[in-house]
């Protein structure tokens, strides 16, 4: 999920990827995986959070 958004904003070319940071459970994270995580483990381009 990550690299299709870092994907997609790189496609754009954007210079930056703006995102919210949320929490989720670590069973719905297990079984719907977390954008958050897989962006911040293998940045493509400069990204900013917010929480």
């Amino acid at each position: 999920m990550g690299e299709t958004l870092q994907n997609a904003a790189i496609e754009e070319g954007a210079d930056m990827l703006v995102m919210g940071a949320f929490g989720h459970s670590r069973l719905a994270e297990f079984i719907l995986g977390g954008a958050t995580r897989d962006i911040l483990d293998r940045p493509s381009l400069p990204v900013l959070l917010s929480h």
